[in-house]
């Protein structure tokens, strides 16, 4: 059973609109603690649609520059679920070691001594099942770490959802163009239901937006 789940809905109306100009839904979580970098998962919407996924992380290095539109290619990775409060290191072979102690609390943590380019791109990655299909190891997250230095990745339930076209699920995004929602789960919060507000751009509860129909229609 998974963790937590996303309820997006849409409108006939918008769904029009979604396709003819080729928008897609963006899913993404903070890194390190600010705005997503890294589009988590990317799908064309139906009018109900799900998002469920286990607090569950692995690590993965690439080679991939941080420039956006960049796809994520894992060189190596720690399978999940990772261990927290443990030390990982990508060694000069690409290998990964660990977990062995030294890790930073309450973090996934990796040690790059890949000495083969001046840096790594490392990050988290999270498995999701979007509209019944299983998506295994799309990146979450990406940061550039130098040779002899550490990466401590603290994994966060907050999700954001924004609309946007010309983005691929696990690459990079610098770029977004479109209002973003944040949506905080855990806390004793573990399903959210949303709908999206075409007035403002931005998702709404789906129970305030039942409300505000129902309002409107009260006074036809």
């Amino acid at each position: 059973m998974a963790d937590y789940e996303l309820k997006v809905g849409f409108s006939d109306e918008d769904l029009k609109t979604i396709y003819i100009t080729g928008t897609n839904v963006i899913i993404a979580k903070p890194s390190m603690g600010g705005t997503p970098n890294v589009a988590w998962q990317v799908f064309r919407p139906m009018q109900a649609n799900s998002l469920s996924w286990e607090e569950n992380y692995g690590i993965y290095a690439s080679t991939s520059e941080m420039v956006n539109g960049a796809q994520l290619n894992q060189l190596s990775s720690v399978p999940i679920p990772a261990a927290m409060n443990k030390l990982y290191t990508l060694q000069s072979n690409s290998l990964i070691n660990g977990p062995a102690s030294g890790g930073s609390p309450n973090a996934l943590t990796l040690l790059n001594k890949y000495d083969q380019k001046p840096y790594m791109t490392v990050g988290l990655y999270q498995d999701a099942n979007v509209n019944g299909t299983e998506i295994i190891g799309n990146a979450l997250s990406a940061a550039g770490v130098m040779l002899n230095s550490t990466a401590a990745m603290t994994p966060f339930t907050t999700v954001y959802i924004w609309l946007q076209s010309q983005v691929k699920s696990n690459c990079v995004i610098t770029n977004v163009t479109s209002p973003m929602t944040q949506l905080t789960f855990g806390g004793g919060t573990s399903n959210i239901s949303i709908k999206y507000d075409a007035s403002t751009g931005h998702f709404i509860s789906a129970g305030k937006a039942n409300i505000l129909c129902e309002h409107i229609a009260a006074l036809l």
